[in-house]
């Protein structure tokens, strides 16, 4: 069968059983359903990517029609579509859905690990040849899975879905940057669908546990996806995230300020600076509080010249970037002291020197409207050290 007409068919499919209603489905339509279901997952890495697209879309209607059916069928109501789905779904479901997702972290790392060896030469011909093969298979399976998580997210029947779509969030975060732009591409748009997706419990836990390990991720990409998600997963889930959770969330990505890369360094400074401005009143006071006296202690030790790490010393004057740009336009009673001892740090060598150049810009340009009143919170010492960080010193005399 030509590709073409094979991707009409998938797509005449879903938009056929789109149509059949989950509570009245039959014996019969429930058997079709799996039949249908089994053809999808044995053809996940078809050469075709618009096969596989049609695909996705028609796993995602199979396998929402099926859990719906498995809702309704034990009489649960609309609104317990929330709850934990796999207490209630018909036989058969948790087939489908550990055969979509085991080994989907281990493919994606195999994605991964792939893009970078191709870096390297290989000895033999034929192994390269077979290695090509397996790739391909792999990132086309993973398009697959992409396109059946885009789909359920935009089509609102995620909902019954969650406990599946969860599982699948290493591979979404993990390959937004790979050798393989397609994948990359379809891994970035399900990413921007899936960090709106509000999460209730009991996913909500599922996916703390599942995203905050993923710290110690060797790959700095990786981290940085993280850092992203985090920000924006944060406040969706601001009123139902405990005081625990969010400690939790504060703490992983603080741990980011020393990461070995500077690019995740400085996305965790600009992640918490957002977070400061509503998460926690406590929790930002709290890291403010900490952050002051840790780049006060480097100061000092410094200056009898002790050593530290490049990484320890820019963790520290990141987090008081942090600290200094999370109150744009405003100048709270602490606020002069910290910008101060930021700007201290202007004669330490790069990258550290540069955040500081930067940091003090950013402070200085969404003051600059008010600085002849807001000027007044600073002690002579203070404006003495922002001048001298300053390419127009004259403005801030």
């Amino acid at each position: 069968m030509a590709t073409s007409v094979l991707a009409k068919r998938y797509s005449f499919l879903s938009v056929a059983l789109i149509e059949i209603s989950p509570p009245k489905m039959s014996p019969a339509e429930k058997q079709y359903h799996v039949k249908i279901l089994d053809e999808l997952l044995d053809s996940m890495n078809h050469s075709s990517a618009q096969v596989r697209e049609a695909i996705g879309i028609a796993m995602c209607v199979t396998t929402s029609n099926m859990r719906l059916s498995g809702l309704f069928g034990t009489g649960c109501s609309p609104q317990g579509l929330h709850g934990d789905v796999s207490m209630i779904e018909q036989t058969g479901n948790k087939y489908w859905s550990e055969r979509l997702t085991d080994g989907a972290n281990e493919l994606a790392v195999s994605i991964q690990n792939s893009t970078q060896s191709k870096q390297l030469e290989s000895t033999s011909d034929s192994a390269e040849d077979s290695m090509d093969d397996r790739e391909q298979a792999d990132a086309k399976r993973m398009e697959t899975i992409f396109h059946f998580m885009i789909a359920s997210l935009k089509s609102g029947r995620s909902s019954v879905l969650l406990d599946t779509i969860i599982r699948l969030v290493y591979p979404i975060l993990s390959l937004q940057e790979t050798s393989n732009k397609d994948l990359s591409l379809l891994a970035k748009s399900a990413f921007e669908l899936l960090k709106w997706r509000i999460l209730h419990r009991p996913f909500l836990e599922t996916a703390i546990t599942s995203i905050l390990p993923l710290v110690s991720d060797p790959n700095w990409r990786t981290r940085s996806a993280l850092l992203s998600y985090l920000r924006t997963f944060t406040y969706r889930h601001t009123f139902i995230l405990s005081g625990s959770e969010k400690s939790q969330i504060w703490q992983t990505i603080e741990k980011l300020l020393v990461d070995n890369q500077v690019e995740v360094r400085e996305h965790a400074a600009g992640v918490l600076a957002s977070l400061m401005k509503g998460i926690d009143e406590d929790l930002s006071k709290d890291f403010r509080e900490r952050s002051y006296a840790q780049a006060q202690h480097i100061f000092v030790a410094r200056r009898r010249n002790l050593k530290f790490s490049v990484g320890t010393i820019h963790g520290a004057v990141l987090a008081l970037t942090a600290s200094v740009l999370s109150v744009p336009y405003d100048m709270p009673s602490w606020l002069p002291s910290n910008v101060s001892l930021l700007a201290r740090f202007i004669r330490e060598p790069p990258p550290i020197r540069s955040t500081v150049t930067k940091a003090v810009a950013e402070f200085k340009r969404t003051h600059a409207d008010t600085w002849s009143i807001q000027k007044d919170a600073f002690t002579e010492d203070e404006l003495e050290v922002l001048r001298d960080t300053s390419s127009s010193s004259s403005y801030f005399a």
